[in-house]
């Protein structure tokens, strides 16, 4: 995730998500509560094992802008974390991206995440690599 630009109450992003087969990507307006609440969610999940959270940003109304859900999940009692990846930019084809797949995690790769974005939310950094 990049920020590109920025405003008083929110900015644009360029959000890059690669799977096991597919690559996506999407500029999308978030602001700092939004990513509040996913760092929120990713810290819970990775405090409570066995607890599922999902963040979504947008609608998948054809007014909003983009739509897209993250659910984090336990996939295997070891630690490891599953995470649904839905992505809908909300435009008509050829422009439409539709996609939906599945990344897994270590738990350490979502505190590593957690930090990042904690950065980004304070303006430290404007670019995070993370979940690689």
């Amino acid at each position: 995730m990049k920020k590109i630009w920025t405003d008083a109450d929110f900015f644009e992003v360029s959000l890059s998500i690669q799977g096991n087969d597919c690559l996506t990507k999407m500029n999308l307006y978030l602001d700092n509560h939004q990513l509040e609440i996913l760092c929120s969610g990713i810290e819970e999940i990775t405090n409570q094992l066995g607890q599922e959270f999902t963040w979504t940003s947008g609608s998948a109304v054809a007014t909003s802008t983009h739509y897209i859900a993250l659910r984090f999940y336990l996939h295997d009692v070891r630690g490891i974390i599953g995470i649904e990846v839905i992505l809908n930019n909300n435009e008509e084809p050829p422009y439409a991206i539709r996609s939906t797949f599945y990344l897994l995690a270590e738990i350490n790769q979502l505190d590593d995440l957690s930090r990042k974005l904690q950065s980004f939310i304070r303006g430290d950094i404007d670019e995070i690599h993370s979940l690689r």
